[in-house]
């Protein structure tokens, strides 16, 4: 059981930064399209520039992730993924504040990355042990 925890952390943290890589770069490449299936599409430049920038954190995000996860450094892509998990309800809050609905995937993406950071967590303990 231990064992398959183990590749499950892997595997997800894997395909969560797969994903995120894959979702920013669609919208690093074409922000009007991208930005309007998050919940409110750009107009202008000002709105394309910020959501580019909002992207390459994600990029950043994965860049660190991708490097903790090499290493083996399990405690320091567990807290990753935790503050992460953040990003998804922080999103949700603000979209709804101001009107609009948040796409399904907000609440898909915090539990999929809750249950990466939850098993990114239990590895470190047992990496530790």
């Amino acid at each position: 059981m231990k064992k398959s925890l183990d590749i499950a952390a892997t595997v997800l943290t894997v395909l969560l930064l797969l994903g995120f890589a894959a979702l920013s770069l669609r919208g690093l490449i074409d922000p009007q399209s991208a930005s309007a299936r998050f919940g409110t599409a750009v107009s202008d430049h000002a709105g394309t520039l910020f959501y580019r920038v909002y992207l390459s954190r994600n990029l950043v995000i994965v860049a660190a992730g991708a490097i903790f996860l090499l290493r083996q450094q399990w405690t320091a892509l567990a807290i990753l993924l935790t503050v992460t998990a953040a990003l998804p309800l922080f999103d949700m809050a603000v979209l709804s504040q101001n009107g609009v609905t948040p796409p399904f995937f907000h609440p898909l993406a915090f539990a999929i990355i809750a249950i990466a950071a939850a098993l990114s967590w239990r590895r470190a303990r047992a990496s530790r042990a």
